[in-house]
């Protein structure tokens, strides 16, 4: 919520979470303004309006969010020109061009993107994805000795390459150049490179400063395209110009990943990107829904809880480039066995994180590390693959940032995950110009690490202390639960339901709309799958009306167990209007807290 916003506490009981539920403003004028120019109910109106829209014209991009409209020119960004000039001359040069990439699904979509649009142009190119164990995160010496082997003259990094100072010394002095596309924050210099096209370089004045990797890709061969239709190339190799809206599935897969806000040009890339993946056109998608058995609508919610973290998983705990390779391949037969093979991954990978988890969080309970501004947690024998996960887990527990780190013979490698207001990126960044660290950076709400043993007691301290004065108002703001709408229980329908996904899609900066249902009695609640919560409320006054409610992942909570003991009592809840998987005629909420008078 803006602090321009007026929001109103709702006084209608104890939080179980102990979170501060407020009602957000109407502001009845606009909300009935939008409403009537374009022609939505007000309760769509209301959901928009609180989403920072205030005009019919707003309105109409926000409802259907087309790229042209949200796309500004890519030469906007410093150094696009020199990148499509480089690379085009590689391509009448006959160069041979390497694509290094991360090993997270943004740096695998990012990695894929290029590889089918180079595909189109009739260009082999050799793809690079370091081993996250063997290798580490970003370009190095050894990668380059590898690919200057293999006769590259040319490297295109992408999701990485900002903090590379050394190894891209290294390229020029072997006859390699380097073009960085990348989106992390960097240093007041950038590496030396023939290019550094990154929204977030000290001296980028570009406007789309929260761009996955994967997006500032797209711009990039957005610009490629049009330089080589410019030139007449197309015309003169008899190739058929790329359609690049075919690839917004994977922008948009990568996009959601890297958590970026579902705002401006990224929203529009996520809103045309489902539409693409809806029609399962990428071989890789479709191998992933067909072994998982997604059959249905594909969401914002499966992007990042159910793609996502399968093809995540290959860089987590197996090869990097399985991803990049699954979202590349035009062979089915290709496709489905990487996606085997990453779904195997996967289930390994959640295995190996229950049994650290499970320490992490009696580290956090047995030595009171929630009194910390931020908490660290660390092990010798986690996976490194799993540290971000662990780090997320707990900060989403504890309300607060969180540094999960792996302890080695010598170094220790950390991963940190933060809640807003509290930047890590920066902090770590800091300790980093202080001689605290070996390697650091990241975003302000996640970061990366690399420090001696030795010096692991110091880092945390330095860290507490440099966050401990933006703590006070990030951990208030963190227990706020917004409410965009109080409603009875007759208003949770598949109308409703329709309405909200208009409002979509759902995510980082656009959060799904939150209800409030006031005085209902609990009258059935019991686990399912072991883990989850079905409960069913009524509205108490003999009526016949009733409805299913969904607390996922709750039984070892607080309010999952609060929930099980309190059959009969009247509450409040909030949470979510969710389709309902087993009967589409019927819609489900999902409880995120329930507060008790």
């Amino acid at each position: 919520m803006s602090d321009s916003e007026k929001s109103e506490s709702i006084g209608f009981g104890s939080s179980v979470r102990g979170l501060k539920w407020l009602l957000r403003d109407g502001s009845g004028p606009v909300v009935r303004s939008l409403s009537q120019k374009l022609a939505i109910p007000e309760v769509l109106a209301s959901m928009i309006y609180h989403r920072g829209i205030d005009n019919a014209v707003d309105g109409e991009h926000f409802l259907s969010p087309k790229i042209k409209h949200a796309m500004s020119d890519p030469y906007m960004y410093k150094d696009m020109d020199k990148a499509v000039n480089r690379t085009i001359q590689a391509i009448v040069d006959h160069d041979k061009i390497a694509v290094f990439g991360d090993y997270d699904v943004d740096g695998a979509t990012s990695t894929a993107l290029l590889r089918r649009v180079f595909k189109k142009l009739m260009i082999d190119v050799i793809t690079y994805i370091p081993h996250r164990l063997n290798e580490g995160y970003g370009l190095s010496k050894k990668a380059l000795d590898v690919l200057h082997e293999r006769g590259v003259n040319l490297v295109i990094t992408v999701d990485c390459g900002m903090l590379s100072f050394e190894p891209v010394e290294y390229a020029n002095s072997i006859g390699i150049d380097v073009i960085i596309i990348d989106h992390h924050l960097g240093l007041n210099t950038v590496p030396n490179a023939v290019a550094v096209v990154n929204p977030n370089r000290h001296d980028d004045t570009s406007q789309f400063k929260t761009m996955a990797a994967v997006g500032v890709v797209f711009m990039f061969v957005v610009a490629l395209r049009s330089k080589l239709k410019a030139d007449g190339w197309f015309k003169e190799h008899n190739i058929e110009e790329p359609d690049l809206i075919q690839y917004l599935d994977i922008v948009a897969l990568g996009t959601v990943c890297d958590v970026m806000p579902l705002q401006g040009l990224n929203r529009a890339f996520v809103f045309q990107g489902l539409k693409m993946i809806s029609k399962r056109q990428n071989i890789g998608i479709r191998a992933v829904s067909n072994v998982i058995n997604l059959s249905h609508k594909v969401h914002v919610y499966h992007l990042g809880y159910v793609i996502g973290p399968r093809i995540n998983a290959g860089g987590r705990i197996g090869e990097g480039i399985l991803g990049s390779d699954l979202l590349s391949t035009d062979s089915y037969d290709e496709a489905y066995s990487i996606a085997l093979q990453l779904e195997k991954l996967n289930e390994e990978r959640k295995a190996i994180e229950s049994i650290a988890l499970e320490e992490a969080m009696r580290q956090v309970e047995d030595k009171r590390l929630y009194d910390n501004t931020v908490i660290l947690v660390h092990s010798e024998y986690w996976h490194a693959g799993i540290l971000g996960i662990l780090a997320s887990k707990l900060k989403e527990k504890y309300l607060r940032p969180v540094m999960a780190v792996l302890v080695m013979e010598e170094i220790a490698k950390g991963s940190a995950r933060s809640i807003a207001g509290m930047n890590v990126s920066k902090a770590v960044e800091r300790a980093k110009a202080n001689g605290l660290l070996l390697e650091g950076g990241g975003h302000a709400m996640a970061a990366g690490f690399t420090l001696n043993r030795t010096r692991l007691e110091e880092f945390h301290e330095y860290i507490n202390l440099y966050l401990a004065n933006d703590k006070e108002t990030a951990l208030a703001n963190a227990t706020i639960l917004d409410i965009d709408e109080i409603i009875s229980l007759g208003a949770l329908n598949t109308e409703l339901l329709t309405l909200i996904e208009r409002a979509g899609p759902f995510g980082q900066g656009n959060p799904v709309p939150r209800f409030a249902i006031c005085d209902i009695v609990l009258t059935y609640c019991t686990i399912v799958g072991g883990k989850h919560i079905l409960c069913v409320v009524s509205d108490g006054l003999g009526h016949s009306k009733s409805v299913k409610c969904m607390f996922f992942n709750g039984v070892q909570t607080k309010l999952g167990q609060t929930l099980l003991k309190s059959t009969g009592q009247k509450l409040s809840l909030a949470g979510t209007v969710q389709p309902n998987t087993f009967d589409d005629t019927q819609v489900s909420f999902v409880i995120e807290d329930a507060a008790f008078k």
